[in-house]
């Protein structure tokens, strides 16, 4: 795709990550501004009680293309992503995480192939170093996905991009770490297609990630339960115009 027809949203969810936003908004910032017409970071500041949300501020003031949104108390990432979303101008819309585990080359790398109706994401089956357990992890996550919703993908986890319409065209619920997978599954029900990218995995250089935490993994099933009731009612709804 042509540059000047790219105009991304890029969602910066934030939980107390003041030793890695800075770095990874810059590049964000620095990096995709070669490569897209317009570019939009809107960083979600997720009730953090560390120096973030002066950081975030600080950003938000040194780039004009940056916004910041500041959540008083923790709602989870996929409200972080919910609340991007309904004020993204891009014609796409995607996330990058504040930890800076991801490069921002992946997002890059996708933009080469998005179209209309088109998902592109990535994945690190190929290039994944972390700890065995947390792959098993992500396998038996992906095997459900899979099985549930009869797909066949490598990773619902990835940096997503897919057009901003189509997001706000579905009923959105997961508040923990489901969000990527849900905006996949809908936006597959809607009729787009899926181009997987395999690329290398940056690594976290600190801290460690909150995927895994019991709270999240509780927030993730209650979503993956909400997920399969508004699937439902979503495939209903839309059968009553076709």
């Amino acid at each position: 795709m042509d540059k000047k027809n790219i105009n991304i949203s890029v969602c910066v969810p934030v939980f107390n990550e003041e030793n890695t936003l800075k770095k990874a908004v810059d590049d964000l910032v620095l990096i995709l501004t070669q490569y897209v017409n317009q570019l939009e970071v809107i960083i979600v500041d997720d009730g953090s009680n560390d120096l973030t949300s002066q950081l975030a501020e600080e950003l938000s003031l040194k780039y004009h293309q940056v916004k910041f949104i500041r959540h008083v108390k923790n709602q989870g990432i996929g409200s972080c992503y919910h609340d991007a979303l309904a004020i993204a101008q891009g014609n796409y819309f995607t996330w990058f995480p504040s930890d800076y585990e991801n490069s921002v080359q992946e997002l890059v790398d996708c933009l080469p192939f998005l179209e209309n109706k088109c998902i592109v994401t990535s994945h690190h089956c190929d290039y994944d170093s972390r700890s065995k357990s947390r792959r098993l992890i992500s396998h038996a996550y992906t095997w459900i996905l899979n099985k549930y919703f009869r797909m066949n993908l490598k990773y619902y986890n990835g940096l997503a991009i897919i057009s901003t319409h189509i997001l706000r065209s579905s009923p959105l619920v997961a508040k923990g770490f489901a969000f990527s997978a849900e905006s996949i599954i809908y936006a597959v029900l809607a009729g787009c297609k899926v181009i997987e990218l395999s690329v290398p995995l940056r690594g976290r250089t600190c801290g460690k990630s909150k995927a895994f935490s019991v709270h999240s993994l509780l927030v993730m099933c209650k979503d993956f339960f909400c997920i399969l009731i508004e699937k439902r009612n979503f495939c209903f709804r839309k059968s009553d115009y076709e």
